[in-house]
């Protein structure tokens, strides 16, 4: 038996040891915890707790009879590609009301699909070269054919990862919106470093539909090539002038000045006839001798195809081509479909968008137009300076003409667009 002396030594080293055990459990069961993170799943898509680890897909996210594994699979894979993509750079409203219609998760779906069939089927590729964006408006009451329409021009943007700038308010008197808005669009870009800001920009109305969610925007601008720093705008012209629905301009200090002169031209040249509004001062101010060198016509279908006249969506979608289509008239191939001028478009665009939805990617079936050996060829000609008329207009048995005459085949008429 232990002595009555002793016995209070013995109960504290007792006491030490089981101080030790604990100290030791309670640091392991800490690491445990540290390491293996909540006890709940979560979709914060920074979670790294457990990689592997998906959302349940909800009765609805399924077909019926689809393997739920494959599903997890699919579901992690498309989660990690979309948050590749910041949709709030990507799609960008400027005003209060937050106009652009809703790019819900089907439409995100859409685009992580609609790139691998771009890149499987598209014969040309896909990735942009430049940086590029688009630029539209829509105010005032919303209208399902033009809100379909801009969500056409935003999955394009969202699939190739370039930026849309969409006037939701308005900051001048009806179409001149557009140019204030440009404008001011333009100045803020130039006030980024010239190595992050945008280089070109497709100024696209809300009534055009883009056909062709595979091509890139910059497949349509000059080659980087210092030969061509002095091309600001590539314009087309319809059958009556200039046609101001889908342009491309380059984003500089000449277009702030090209744009100020435009938005200026009602107050300091007041007997000015302006028939087409803006329209009209556009191609006034672009064809003046300090500046008729800096724009370039191209052909009318590169990227503002109109609809024909009778059976369009029939006509597209099964690629038929009778003799009376004219040229400029839309076809499979072609980036987009515009509507300027046609009076029941709000009806028809309705149809066009549906058929479109439907049909998906056309360069998965066959097609009647690529143009893209003849814009490389376009810009070759210009570089060398023997364009022709036919590479200007795209018109058939267009009779051939030097490159310095093309400028003054535009001519301004008093039709409305």
């Amino acid at each position: 038996m232990l002595s009555i002396s002793l016995l209070p030594k013995v109960l504290v080293v007792i006491l030490v040891l089981a101080i030790i055990h604990d100290v030791s459990t309670f640091r392991k069961n800490s690491l445990l915890m540290k390491s293996s993170g909540p006890s709940s799943l979560t979709d914060e898509p920074s979670a790294t707790w457990f990689l592997d680890a998906v959302k349940t897909p909800q009765a609805d996210d399924q077909s019926d009879g689809e393997d739920t594994t494959s599903s997890a699979t699919k579901a992690t894979s498309s989660t990690s590609k979309s948050a590749q993509r910041d949709y709030r750079r990507i799609h960008v409203a400027h005003g209060y009301t937050q106009c652009m219609p809703h790019f819900d998760s089907d439409w995100k779906q859409a685009v992580i699909e609609r790139n691998a069939s771009c890149s499987r089927s598209a014969p040309f590729p896909i990735e942009e070269t430049r940086r590029v964006g688009f630029a539209s408006i829509t105010t005032g009451k919303p209208i399902d054919a033009y809100q379909n329409a801009i969500l056409t021009q935003m999955f394009h943007a969202a699939l190739h990862d370039n930026p849309i700038h969409v006037l939701c308010n308005e900051l001048s008197e009806g179409a001149w919106n557009k140019i204030a808005f440009l404008l001011n669009l333009v100045m803020e870009e130039m006030l980024k470093p010239a190595n992050t800001r945008l280089e070109w920009i497709m100024w696209i109305d809300r009534d055009a539909i883009i056909l062709d969610a595979c091509r890139p925007l910059s497949s349509f601008v000059p080659p980087n090539d210092p030969a061509f720093d002095k091309i600001q705008l590539i314009i087309n012209q319809d059958a009556y002038m200039f046609n101001a629905g889908v342009f491309m301009f380059k984003v500089s200090q000449w277009m702030i000045d090209f744009l100020n002169t435009v938005l200026a031209i009602r107050y300091y040249e007041p007997d000015t006839q302006l028939p087409l509004g803006e329209q009209s001062a556009l191609d006034i101010i672009m064809k003046k001798d300090d500046r008729k060198d800096n724009f370039v016509r191209v052909p009318w279908y590169w990227f503002n195809a109109y609809p024909d006249e009778t059976d369009s969506v029939t006509k597209y979608k099964d690629g038929l081509e009778p003799e009376d289509l004219e040229w400029f008239r839309a076809r499979k191939g072609d980036f987009a479909v515009h509507f300027a001028g046609d009076n029941g478009r709000s009806g028809r665009m309705v149809e066009w968008e549906d058929m479109i939805k439907e049909l998906g990617n056309v360069w998965d079936g066959k097609t009647q137009r690529d143009v893209s050996t003849e814009i490389a060829e376009y810009w070759t000609s210009w570089k060398e300076g023997r364009l022709t008329n036919k590479q200007i207009t795209g018109e058939p048995g267009t009779e051939e003409k030097p490159q310095e005459e093309k400028q003054d085949t535009i001519e301004t008429k008093t039709e409305p667009q």
